[in-house]
C-alpha cells in the first residue's frame, strides 16, 4: 500500500458539496476518483473542524530557519572547514 497524492483543494471541495447535495459516499468517490475512505474521511475531518484545509504535519521542527541553513552553507564553503 503506498503513499497517494494528497487531494486538491477543489478535490475536497467537491466532496463536501455532493455531500451536502445528498450523493452517496460510493458516488462522490466515483466522480472524484478516490477511495471511499478518502471521501469518509475527508467528511469526517470537515465536520470536526469546519475546514476542508490539509492538517498540519507532524515532525521534528527546523532547527535553522532557511537564512540560517544558507549563511552557515556559504561560511563552510569559503572556508572549507568548519
Amino acid at each position: 500500500m503506498g503513499a497517494e497524492k494528497e487531494l486538491t483543494i477543489a478535490q475536497r471541495n467537491t466532496i463536501c458539496l455532493l455531500q451536502q447535495h445528498g450523493k452517496k459516499y460510493r458516488d462522490i468517490a466515483n466522480i472524484v476518483n478516490c477511495s471511499l475512505t478518502t471521501v469518509s474521511d475527508t467528511i469526517k475531518r470537515f465536520k470536526e473542524t469546519g475546514s476542508i484545509d490539509s492538517r498540519p504535519r507532524s515532525g521534528r521542527p527546523r532547527l535553522f530557519t532557511h537564512q540560517k541553513y544558507y549563511r552557515l552553507k556559504r561560511l563552510v564553503t569559503l572556508n572549507g572547514k568548519i
